[in-house]
């Protein structure tokens, strides 16, 4: 189903982790087209990009999400696939202090 936004999430998160960064890329492009205001989207596509160590795109959603007053920054602290933000200086001032442990 083209339309299936958690699908297409869940697909560039698998191309992520597997390497296939294009595949990727185009999964989080379709979702975040067609759902652009949808959270769990924004984290999770957030998430693919830290996969993928594009971190300025992890960010921006980030950013937004907190702008929104709905990112949970404990969570995004602890969260593996962040990994490649979590000495980030922006993230860090943004998530409000260091990985918890």
């Amino acid at each position: 189903v083209p339309e299936d936004v958690r699908a297409r999430i869940l697909l560039a998160s698998m191309f992520a982790s597997s390497g296939e960064r294009d595949q990727a890329l185009r999964e989080i492009r379709k979702a975040l087209e067609l759902r652009p205001d949808d959270t769990n989207i924004l984290y999770n596509a957030a998430c693919v990009y830290g996969i993928l160590s594009q971190r300025a795109e992890a960010l921006a959603l980030l950013q937004r999400l907190k702008q929104a007053g709905i990112l949970n920054v404990d969570w995004a602290r602890r969260d593996p696939d962040l990994a490649c933000l979590q000495q980030d200086s922006e993230f860090l001032v943004l998530v409000g202090g260091p990985p918890l442990a």
